[in-house]
């Protein structure tokens, strides 16, 4: 009986010592706690009481705010080439995207008509120049007699009006024979301009007739830009103006300034829209007609404003807001802002809402507070 309270009473003792030394390590890692704390706190109190930040100085300017419009590529000059006669195509000499000298040949027609209508006015000239030079004959021997006073004077007359008779005829007849030979030499078609091959139209054997587009041929010694606005915009672009055009091939962008060259005094039936025609005179431009391009048009300009990154705006439930910092104590200070957004990227600000020797703080702002220290890191 005494050996079983002995047990009993060194089983508790045990754990009476496991009890307090468990108690003694938490103290002891409590204790350490609260001394890594405290010094922590006296290695680092720059840290804890001044925010690092990055700052920027305003600058007041001007700015503008642009809209961006989409608009397609054309060549300096495009002329649609038709057919001055009619005719079935024979021969074609130039291919789609061929280079092509100006009066160089497209294709060529064939019409047996106005072969024979040649032949036919060639022939018949050549009668009339013979009959007027004999009625020219006839006129000159005629005055020789009369002024030695063997012919009559109404005899003389009378040949002289069948020489202008003739005369007539020849005129007449060499019209004739020329827009014969017109039509003829038009069976060739050719290029007005210097350029490329845009379209044939037709195909060897097909019927053509007089007034039919045959080909399109583009002039690619410089390029132009027409692009489509509503009446708001139209109202603000003015000949004269330069615009940024700009290309993005294989996710890289190629931009070049353009001039207005024209702007049109009424909307397209089917879009509504009006066209602004920009000229691009950069010879590195390579665009190729069809191709669509971005055009930045300036539709607003504001005056003493400020040029800020998106990271110095921040927005409550209430308002948007940035912060400065004040030269004189280096705090921050919370300050209203109404921003007008250029792009995804950055603002304009009005200078005038910013405090007097202020640095807008662009980095290091979220979560800080009004009146906090600031410090400055590049």
């Amino acid at each position: 009986m005494k050996k079983s309270w002995l047990r009993k009473r060194k089983s508790w003792l045990l754990l009476l010592g496991i009890f307090l030394g468990f108690l003694l390590v938490l103290v002891f890692l409590y204790a350490r706690f609260l001394h890594e704390r405290e010094t922590s706190a006296h290695q680092r109190p720059q840290e804890i009481t001044h925010r690092p930040v990055k700052i920027m100085k305003p600058v007041a300017s001007q700015g503008s705010i642009y809209t961006d419009v989409l608009g397609r590529v054309r060549g300096k000059q495009t002329v649609s080439v038709r057919a001055t006669v009619s005719g079935w195509v024979k021969r074609i000499d130039s291919g789609r995207g061929q280079k092509i000298e100006k009066d160089g040949i497209i294709l060529e027609l064939y019409d047996y008509r106005v072969e024979t209508r040649l032949d036919e006015a060639k022939y018949n000239l050549e009668s009339a120049k013979g009959q007027f030079a004999e009625a020219e004959r006839v006129y000159r021997r005629n005055t020789v007699l009369f002024e030695k006073g063997i012919v009559s004077e109404d005899e003389t007359e009378t040949s002289r009006n069948l020489l202008e008779t003739a005369s007539a005829g020849v005129k007449a007849l060499k019209a004739s024979y020329n827009r014969a030979r017109w039509n003829y030499k038009n069976l060739k078609i050719s290029s007005p301009i210097e350029g490329q091959v845009v379209e044939i139209v037709p195909d060897i054997g097909q019927e053509i007739r007089s007034g039919d587009v045959i080909a399109r041929v583009v002039n690619l010694s410089g390029r132009k830009v027409i692009a489509g606005v509503d009446v708001s915009v139209a109202r603000i672009v003015k000949r004269g103006d330069t615009l940024e055009v700009s290309l993005t091939r294989n996710g890289v962008e190629e931009a070049v300034s353009g001039e207005v060259s024209g702007v049109s005094p009424g909307a397209d039936d089917f879009s509504g829209t009006y066209d602004i025609e920009i000229a691009i005179s950069d010879p590195s431009v390579k665009w190729w007609p069809g191709e669509i391009v971005s055009v930045k048009i300036p539709a607003q300009q504001l005056e003493n404003v400020v040029k800020i990154p998106k990271t110095a705006v921040l927005s409550d439930s209430k308002e948007a807001f940035a912060f400065v910092m004040v030269e004189k104590n280096g705090e921050a200070l919370k300050v209203k802002v109404s921003p007008t957004w250029i792009d995804d990227n950055s603002a304009y600000i009005y200078f005038d809402s910013l405090p007097p020797d202020s640095r807008i703080i662009t980095e290091g702002n979220v979560g800080l507070l009004p009146g906090q220290m600031v410090r400055i890191v590049d």
